[in-house]
């Protein structure tokens, strides 16, 4: 086995070639993505658009979107996507390298504002707060966000005896290479924070050293009241907390955290 070390700094850096195998099952916030686009009716920004996953579907679909990432491996990946794509998909879409904390369009404004599936929950309660005051000022009157979270109350259900545990066993269509995904949680509920790490082992089709990238993440998971006191104080107003793509009311046992808000003036 060839271990290439643990990740620092950019945390996608080793997994990117992986991401969208693993996500590839992953397509309901896909199709509520496009329908709350539908509804707005304006430009989008994606937070945390990663290697495209939803921003080429609603280039697809029409709407002028901008998507924004701190990581420069997932942004080539999301290039290379649109480079395969019609003109005018192509036209719609602008990939922009910066933080979701401190970004900053003069004179530009959005209808609707995504951060996708757990994107925001990389950020601690400090960070938190700055992105949403950043997304506050580029939020056309009326323009909406949605932040699509982890349920803080299965979060803390976690096991968190650090052993590893069988996630998925994934073939590469483009190599042939099998993947296998391990996985550990060591929870702090003190504070709010869960650190996953991740082994993958992949093994290449014809034979070979099998090589383990490592990533280890620390998601900070909020509750619902400390959500709506974020986005009050930074003049947003809370819309509704679904509990899954389909709109159901949010509860204790809900598959999701969707909170949709939206900027009154």
């Amino acid at each position: 086995m060839r271990y290439t070390g643990r990740m620092s700094g950019d945390i996608y850096r080793q997994i990117a070639p992986y991401y969208d195998l693993i996500h590839a099952r992953l397509t309901q916030d896909v199709g509520f993505s496009l329908a709350l686009a539908a509804r707005n009716r304006g430009s989008v920004l994606e937070l945390g658009c990663g290697t495209g996953r939803l921003l080429l579907p609603l280039a697809r679909a029409g709407h002028p979107v901008t998507g924004l990432d701190n990581s420069m491996p997932m942004l080539l990946q999301a290039q290379r996507a649109l480079a395969g794509e019609p003109a005018e998909v192509r036209q719609r879409a602008r990939l922009v390298a910066g933080d979701m904390t401190t970004f900053a369009f003069a004179k530009e404004h959005f209808s609707l504002v995504l951060v996708p599936y757990n994107t925001f929950m990389h950020l601690d309660a400090t960070a938190a707060a700055a992105a949403v005051r950043a997304v506050a000022r580029h939020l056309q009157p009326r323009g909406r966000l949605f932040l699509d979270l982890a349920n803080p109350f299965v979060v803390e259900q976690t096991p968190g005896d650090r052993l590893l545990s069988l996630e998925q066993i994934l073939t590469d269509p483009d190599t042939g290479a099998m993947v296998v995904i391990t996985a550990s949680n060591q929870l702090y509920p003190g504070a709010q924070q869960l650190e996953i790490t991740w082994l993958y082992d992949a093994s290449p089709a014809g034979g070979g050293p099998v090589e383990r990238s490592v990533a280890q993440v620390n998601y900070h998971y909020y509750f619902p009241h400390q959500i709506e006191l974020l986005l009050r104080q930074s003049g947003l107003r809370l819309e509704a907390l679904y509990g899954d793509y389909n709109e159901e009311p949010f509860d204790e046992a809900a598959e999701r955290l969707l909170v949709l808000a939206h900027k009154s003036s």
